[in-house]
């Protein structure tokens, strides 16, 4: 289709366009990358054979337009090569066609397709031009991909591979495939990648117009939805308060009421009387139902996404991996609790507290609420007070899915409402992501506390943390910029994972701060409704004035300060730009900023045990990055470093669930990981 469209388009404008034909490169990052976002199939084909037939196709429609196009085939193998020049005929002219190859790679096929006493063809030999730093990558890659074993120049080279093997009609070897056109069968599809444990949670190809429509038309059904958050048994008619949108704080969301505390007395009561029979269905029904609110929360994905951009502030990006991974939890805790659960296990809890934040108000919420009760416990659910609609369309999902209604309750409210459920003797468990100081005052009232069967009350929670990278001198600057601006700024740093705190060896540092300055100018700060934006709000006002003035302070204490220009629009919600401050060591930073905030120091080389040491005395243990090229610093740094999750040469945020479980230890957090 792109192919005839150019052609199209040549006649049209009278032009006669040069188009160079490949096989293209980087067929394992598609393949990766299709997976990890959950896509309906992949974006090129899963074998070699399914390639050469396709390129041998577009071949022949180019070489049928001479009057519009210019083509150029650029290839190494020998067989798609001659392939072309039986389609092209034996009457050649200047004009009509050429090939090309690459410098350093493509010779022996080049001699014998130039000059006259060959097949007198012309052939453009083209070759990187730049730094060695900049070259070195090229080739490295060029190199790799030609050494796969299903690369032509690779298997010309083995011994082993017979001519006939090598010269073989592709269209003849992807007719033996039965059946015809099939998949490789050992590359799992996108939705069959935890295949058969549990399928892949469904993403969004951002690429397709069609899908962009769709979200697009979910986010003007949820402007007109009625979102509502009320305790169990509040009147159809009470007017609540507004819930509003942090990147425009003129558009209502939808409404919610704090719980009373005679609601959250019956609350505890009806969820003590209902934990028994709870705990006494059976695990694999008690995972039937998350399975099946994990299929009624993608069934209703664009209007989902479209309430988490608006009351949460998230880009459109950030909504669709709340969704997948709200999805994945369900899926994989119904899995573990039909796999792991036995009448030879221990009994459930009973009644369960799970208290969850606002920036991640469907993934995290969904996630504790889904591993009390795959585990048979009976739950209620405090979300933070800033994002009580998404999570009483996660407590809809569940009860529709089968959770009875008085083993799951939703307690919408401020730090009051769970205080108070934390408080009360008859809860047995209780599971918490928010805050470090939050996190302590729980600890201090659970001590002491037993359970019914005399064992100490469980609390599991997931804290904050100043999380650092560590980038030395072997370090590729460009996927450093990529990993720090997506670790540091995404969700307008709103992670509990975020990067803090940037450590570049002086070495490098002046050229990658430039660079980092460089990407931070070019983000656009701005109401996610709008795909273009990049940094979307910050959650309330109050969290925009802590942020400031801690930006403020910095300043004022010397410390260089770069921010981003605000968009258009900025003043109508709660904005903070992206900022990086440089500082001089660690312990300048002295607690997390819970925001898009980075601060950026420089190291000696021989510095770096110590300056490991400084990041561990912060206390904190969540995440921490490694950007290096050097194995031995990766297994010197990883022994050294007290983290719950170690990320090298990669960002260090949106770890996946059942493939990379997510905690900390310390001040950031304690019990077992999540996923």
């Amino acid at each position: 289709f792109v192919i005839d469209w150019v052609i199209d388009l040549a006649r049209r404008s009278g032009r006669h366009l040069m188009l160079r034909l490949v096989k293209g490169a980087y067929w394992d990052s598609e393949i990766k990358r299709a997976q990890l976002d959950g896509l309906n199939g992949f974006p090129v084909f899963t074998r070699k054979v399914y390639t050469d037939v396709s390129y041998l196709a577009c071949a022949r429609k180019l070489l049928a337009a001479p009057d519009a196009v210019y083509p150029q085939f650029a290839t190494h193998n020998a067989q798609t090569l001659a392939s072309v020049l039986v389609f092209a005929g034996p009457d050649f002219y200047r004009g009509q066609y050429e090939f090309q190859c690459l410098h350093g790679m493509g010779e022996p096929l080049n001699e014998e397709v130039v000059g006259r006493h060959n097949l007198d063809r012309p052939c453009r030999v083209y070759a990187p031009v730049g730094s060695h730093e900049t070259l070195l990558a090229y080739l490295v890659r060029r190199l790799l991909e030609n050494g796969a074993n299903t690369s032509f120049v690779n298997r010309i080279a083995d011994a082993s591979v017979a001519v006939d093997d090598l010269i073989a009609d592709p269209v003849a070897v992807a007719r033996l495939i039965q059946p015809l056109g099939a998949p490789h069968d050992r590359i799992a599809a996108p939705r069959e990648l935890y295949a058969p444990d549990r399928v892949n949670s469904r993403g969004v190809d951002f690429s397709d117009e069609s899908r962009l429509d769709k979200l697009a038309k979910g986010l003007s059904a949820s402007a007109v939805a009625s979102w509502r958050a009320f305790p169990p048994g509040a009147a159809g008619d009470d007017p609540g308060e507004p819930v509003l949108n942090p990147a425009d704080l003129s558009d209502v969301v939808g409404v919610a009421r704090h719980a009373r505390a005679d609601e959250i007395a019956a609350a505890i009561a009806i969820g003590d009387r209902a934990a028994p029979a709870f705990a006494a269905i059976a695990p694999s029904e008690r995972a039937a139902m998350l399975r099946r609110a994990a299929d009624l929360l993608e069934g209703r994905n664009d209007l989902l996404i479209g309430l988490i951009v608006r009351e949460a502030g998230k880009s459109y990006a950030n909504a669709v991996a709340e969704v997948r991974e709200a999805a994945d939890f369900l899926r994989y805790y119904a899995h573990e609790a039909a796999r792991t659960l036995n009448p030879g296990s221990p009994a459930p809890l009973g009644l369960v507290v799970c208290i969850s934040p606002w920036n991640f108000p469907l993934a995290i919420f969904t996630g504790q609420v889904a591993a009390a009760l795959a585990t048979g416990n009976a739950v209620i659910a405090k979300p933070a007070e800033e994002t009580p609609l998404i999570a009483a369309e996660a407590v809809r999902a569940l009860h529709e899915a089968g959770v009875p209604r008085d083993a799951l309750q939703l307690m919408p409210g401020a730090g009051e409402v769970g205080a108070a459920l934390v408080a009360d003797p008859r809860v047995q468990g209780v599971v918490f992501t928010g805050s470090t100081p939050v996190a302590r005052r729980i600890e201090k009232e659970l001590a002491g506390r037993l359970t019914r069967r005399g064992a100490p009350l469980p609390l599991i929670a997931e804290t904050g943390g100043l999380n650092a990278m560590v980038v030395d001198s072997s370090a590729l600057a460009e996927q450093v910029v990529v990993d720090v601006m997506s670790s540091a700024f995404d969700s307008a740093g709103q992670r509990c994972s975020a990067l803090r705190i940037l450590c570049l060896q002086e070495d490098v540092a002046d050229r990658m701060l430039a660079m980092l300055r460089g990407a931070m100018a070019e983000l656009e700060v701005g109401d996610p409704r709008a795909l273009s934006a990049d940094v979307g709000p910050v959650i309330t006002a109050e969290a925009r004035e802590t942020i400031v003035a801690h930006i403020a302070k910095m300043r004022d204490r010397g410390h260089e300060v770069t921010q981003t220009p605000l968009g258009q629009g900025a003043a109508r919600g709660t904005f903070v730009p992206p900022t990086l401050i440089e500082v001089n060591r660690i312990a300048d930073v002295e607690r997390e900023v819970f925001g898009p905030v980075l601060h950026v120091l420089r190291y000696r080389r021989e510095a770096l045990d110590k300056l490991i040491d400084d990041v561990n005395a912060a206390g904190y243990g969540l995440t921490f990055g490694l950007h290096t090229r050097i194995d031995e610093t990766i297994a010197r740094v990883a022994e050294r470093i007290e983290v719950g999750n170690i990320y090298v040469n990669r960002n260090i945020i949106g770890a996946t669930v059942g493939v990379q479980p997510f905690g900390g230890s310390r001040l950031s957090g304690t019990g077992p990981k999540a996923g």
